[in-house]
């Protein structure tokens, strides 16, 4: 059995594609599977489990769906303003009754959202291994990136003192309870709705974006709202102590969870999807044209488009012109005007344009400033023959080989001014990335991570 966050349209991005993907994958291979997601909230709020049989005609129509009812809220990227109300307990033998029926053997879990310690105490309670798969860093961290006011590495959380400014934008309860309802799982993709949110989004980011120091929230008991932050980092703190076995999906989440948990029951095992095939091909650049710079991904601070753009507007100042960059992604609002036609925004693609896009692509930058768990568009590029240049702090860095495969950098203006400089003077570096990348054995599809991850749990099992 699989918890997740659900299936799409309602739930998309990599957690939701990486957990989908891999069931599809083990039912083609035989194994029977099942989904548990937190759902919507009745008017009792008693927790309960139920089949969801709105699945029944639709392409997941092999997996086995089950709904929490009245589970924990899911804030997404939002963050926690109130964090007391998710430290509620319930009744264990609900979830020992559902396993029971459901003959659950292995427990896969990909996120912590919604997730209740009740869940993981009913495994133990019955002998059923448990595993996690570590996306990000919900439940170490309510924003779930690590990343603080500053826009740095949160390295101290002030016993949770700093977590009352980093999350008070966050989205209210009653917003989540509404954002969970059938109703808007029905309206999410309608014009309306995604205009709100958008907008609603875009103010968020603002006003993080905007927020460079502590700052207490009037009108709170700081005191008493700074332990409950403290509380439910230990709640789910235990939860990850008492699962079985952690699923890193790169050294960069690992070395980032060891520094909060004690589970030392683990292995890093480098993921995929299922879009992921080997498209590989040579390419070629030349000095006479203008560097096509690609970036994908959203304009938050911790994803690095401001990093970059600083050394954009650097190389500019110092003449060095021959260089374009294309920005896809949602809720980008930049003055690009003062690039001079360098930058263009293309907003948000499908799966479908990749190609495309990396045929007019000589170099993807991935400049991410947090401790990005893995980067499936590096993944992505890779799998076209496309040279990348990514932070160490970019999980996707166990793939490459330094200079060989790929650029890894420091989070430092001084080093990508200076890689970049080199590649847009001299394409050469760039050739010889392309050359080494499609001349590697094979790329990592999700056949052969299905069958890694198959083996992970045979080993779970003997344990």
């Amino acid at each position: 059995m699989h918890y997740s966050l659900g299936l799409p349209p309602f739930r998309t991005g990599g957690l939701t594609k990486y957990s989908v993907d891999l069931m599809l994958r083990q039912i083609e291979n035989g194994n029977e599977v099942s989904l548990l997601y937190p759902g919507h909230f009745s008017l009792n709020r008693k927790l309960k489990i139920n089949k969801d049989k709105s699945f029944a005609d639709k392409p997941f129509n092999s997996i086995k769906v089950f709904e929490i009812l009245n589970p924990l809220s899911i804030p997404l990227l939002s963050g926690i303003p109130n964090p007391k109300v998710y430290l509620e307990n319930i009744d264990v033998n609900i979830y020992i009754d559902f396993l029971k029926d459901l003959k659950v053997e292995i427990i896969h879990i990909h996120t912590l959202m919604g997730l209740n310690k009740e869940l993981i105490t009913a495994a133990k309670q019955l002998n059923i291994k448990t595993i996690f798969t570590s996306h990000d860093y919900f439940g170490i961290c309510p924003k779930v990136n690590l990343i603080n006011l500053q826009g740095s590495i949160c390295k101290d959380y002030d016993n949770g003192k700093n977590c009352i400014e980093c999350n008070r934008n966050g989205y209210s309860n009653s917003l989540v309870v509404l954002m969970q309802s059938k109703t808007y799982r029905k309206l999410k993709n309608s014009l309306i709705v995604k205009k709100l949110r958008n907008y609603k989004q875009k103010i968020i980011i603002k006003k993080n974006n905007s927020i460079i120091e502590y700052q207490p929230v009037k009108g709170k008991n700081n005191k008493a709202c700074a332990k409950d932050y403290v509380n439910l980092r230990k709640y789910f703190i235990d939860i990850i102590n008492n699962i079985d076995y952690i699923h890193y999906n790169s050294t960069v989440a690992k070395n980032a969870y060891e520094k909060y948990i004690d589970n030392a029951n683990s292995t890093i095992l480098n993921i995929s999807h299922s879009n992921i095939e080997d498209n590989r091909i040579q390419k070629s650049s030349s000095n006479n044209e203008p560097l096509k710079i690609t970036y994908i991904g959203s304009i938050e601070k911790y994803k690095g488009l401001f990093f970059l753009l600083k050394v954009l507007e650097k190389l500019m100042k110092n003449k060095v012109n021959n260089w374009s960059l294309s920005i896809y992604g949602r809720n980008v609002n930049i003055d690009i005007d003062k690039y001079r036609g360098k930058v263009k925004i293309k907003g948000t693609y499908n799966y479908s344009e990749l190609e495309q896009i990396f045929k007019n692509t000589d170099v993807l930058i991935v400049p991410s400033i947090w401790y990005e768990t893995f980067g499936y568009i590096a993944l992505e590029a890779f799998s076209y023959g496309v040279p990348v240049i990514m932070t160490d702090l970019v999980g996707f860095k166990d793939m490459i080989i330094p200079g060989v495969t790929g650029i890894i950098i420091k989070v430092s203006e001084d080093e990508l001014y200076d890689n970049l400089q080199a590649i847009i003077e001299s394409r050469e570096k760039l050739s010889y990335i392309n050359e080494n990348i499609i001349t590697l054995p094979s790329i990592y599809t999700m056949k052969n991570h299905t069958e890694d991850i198959m083996k992970l749990y045979d080993d779970l099992s003997f344990n």
